[in-house]
């Protein structure tokens, strides 16, 4: 070979191995093939509905969510998006039966849904129950910076009483 001593032979033939190991390494993050797997038409459908309602026509991907929750009244995560954008126009009402209707089918999957049951119910002068949704969430929360932030607001609404 065209004059090529020991150790420049090792660095080559190493070179090739890091070459053929990059060739064939997986390019999808490990975990990433299963999000991508895991999301269903369904759930496709609520990810297009809520770019509409953040985007340039809100009121179709409300009425998406709406059609969701009427052809599949157990889908937690639409029942959830709905409860959050009633909170952003201000429907206290409907975003609490939203929550509701969240925590009843999938407490576990949006343990966050405490934290807005809780804040709902503030907004609407519920003070006992709004301190009890957020004591619940607190048990939940890991995060001390949030742990902080829910217990200032536990203390204001007990300071309301």
């Amino acid at each position: 070979m065209m004059g090529l001593k020991k150790p420049q032979l090792f660095v080559l033939a190493g070179a090739v191995v890091v070459i053929v190991l990059l060739v064939l390494a997986p390019r999808t993050p490990s975990g990433k093939k299963e999000e991508a797997a895991a999301v269903t038409p369904s759930k496709a459908r609520i990810m297009e509905a809520v770019a509409l309602v953040q985007g340039q026509d809100p009121m179709r991907g409300i009425m998406m969510l709406r059609e969701i929750v009427k052809e599949e009244p157990d889908n937690a995560e639409a029942h959830w998006q709905l409860g959050l954008f009633a909170v952003q126009s201000g429907q206290m009402d409907k975003a609490l039966e939203r929550f509701r209707k969240v925590r009843e089918l999938d407490a576990a999957g949006f343990p966050d849904v405490w934290f807005y049951l809780g804040r709902t119910y503030e907004s609407m002068d519920s003070t006992d129950q709004a301190i009890a949704c957020l004591l619940e969430y607190r048990k939940m929360v890991q995060d001390t910076a949030i742990t902080k932030e829910v217990d200032r607001i536990l203390k204001e609404l007990k300071d309301k009483q």
